[in-house]
């Protein structure tokens, strides 16, 4: 009796294990998901709301982690290491490029909801782009972002401008309006030198014949890199520049909202969300691409990269994750949590912010995309020198072009 009885509790601990085991493996969390949120910001908060009104939707228990800027740093060894993420989020279409070894094909979904009549078609052919076979889709944007210029509307106004400038000629005569309406065009900070100096070179150089320079030298050499460095400097001459320019950053974008006295900055879209916030002004803004030059050798395209929510390859619950996927890039979510930090809902359907008006229809209507310094910073082993020379191009160190391109050929000797 004593055996029998020994036998059937030992049963009985291995039927509760194994019970205890399923349990414990059912409780585990339906989704793991890593974002990019920042802890405390305006973004989180709305952030977290949404998450929590898709768990009371659905039921799913949603594991999420919010990893901030250290995303970009933690995501692919976690991925790499086999470590579950089934859902997580990429900070531009070269992260995108990093990780896509670990992304699901997310062709089927999209095609079969509404992705495509809702994102921007630029912001979908860069994802698309991605893939080996560029007809596969392996995220969905979130939030896209390009450089342009952003301008105090008032300022326009009173200078009597009507119309946003396409070519370098109609930036010229804008400028010249703005001179004699008593303003400083452009405010430029050195942290933004080189990517307004590449729109140039992009513009009238190219981004490949830019490339092929910023790898091999030959600067003097090529006449429109000469043509981009006199511009540079005539701009200069012609008081186009904020006269400090170019300072410690935020110093001369600050005077656009500070003192009103500069009207103009080339940077991404968080220009008019950043200036707003760190003086405090309310201005009515207008934006675009930075002209085109038509005797030059570049496109009129923008730099433009996005956010994305990817799908891990492993996920156990593809259906489910799309469901959230979906759910947190379209729609009102999307909106009220690029609303809170201010930036371009990627959802064409959903009014944007007033001062993301101009951006839509820049994002609506162009088709190509451009490298956002036209190549030059594709040389790492001269990239810091460089830009040293770029911000001293727009300091007035040399009186022509030829002396400033001379200067960059001398980074190779």
């Amino acid at each position: 009796m004593k055996k029998i009885i020994a036998l059937t509790l030992c049963v009985l601990m291995i039927v509760s294990c194994f019970v205890g085991c399923g349990k414990q493996e059912a409780s585990g969390p339906d989704l793991v998901v890593w974002t990019a949120y920042e802890v405390g910001t305006p973004t989180y908060d709305v952030a977290e709301e949404a998450i929590n009104a898709f768990r009371e939707k659905t039921g799913a228990n949603i594991e999420v982690k919010h990893y901030g800027r250290d995303l970009s740093t933690l995501l692919g060894t976690a991925l790499d290491a086999g470590e579950r993420v089934d859902v997580f989020c990429v900070g531009s279409n070269l992260a995108l490029r990093a990780e896509f070894d670990h992304t699901l094909d997310l062709t089927k979904y999209v095609t079969e909801s509404d992705v495509l009549d809702r994102a921007y078609p630029i912001c979908m052919d860069i994802i698309k782009g991605e893939s080996a076979n560029d007809d596969e889709y392996h995220a969905i944007p979130t939030i896209s972002s390009f450089n342009a210029f952003w301008y105090n509307a008032a300022a326009f106004e009173k200078a009597g401008i009507e119309k946003n400038p396409e070519t370098i000629e109609e930036f010229e005569a804008v400028c010249d309006a703005l001179v004699a309406a008593g303003y400083a065009p452009i405010s430029l900070d050195a942290a933004y030198a080189t990517a307004t100096f590449g729109a140039l070179v992009e513009r009238m150089v190219g981004t490949e014949d830019g490339t092929a320079l910023a790898k091999n030298g030959g600067f003097s050499k090529n006449e429109k890199f000469v043509e981009a460095c006199q511009k540079i400097i005539e701009w200069r001459n012609k008081g186009y520049f904020d006269p400090t320019a170019p300072g410690e950053w935020p110093a001369s974008q600050n005077k656009i909202g500070l003192t009103e006295e500069c009207v103009m900055v080339y940077t991404g879209m968080w220009a008019s969300g950043e200036i707003e916030k760190m003086t405090g002004a309310d201005l009515e803004w207008g934006s675009f691409k930075f002209p085109y030059d038509p005797e030059g050798n570049g496109t009129y395209g923008i730099p433009v990269s996005s956010t994305c929510h990817c799908i891990n390859v492993d996920c156990e619950d593809p259906d489910l994750a799309w469901e959230y996927v979906y759910y947190m890039n379209t729609g009102e979510v999307n909106k009220a949590i690029t609303d809170a930090d201010v930036y371009l809902v990627d959802d064409r359907t959903q009014e944007p912010l007033p001062q993301f008006a101009d951006t839509k229809v820049i994002m609506e209507n162009t088709t190509e995309v451009t490298h956002y310094a036209g190549g030059l910073t594709e040389n790492a082993d001269i990239k810091t020198v460089m830009a040293d020379v770029i911000v001293q191009l727009f300091s007035g160190a040399f009186a022509t072009g030829e002396e400033a391109a001379a200067a960059f050929d001398a980074l190779f000797v």
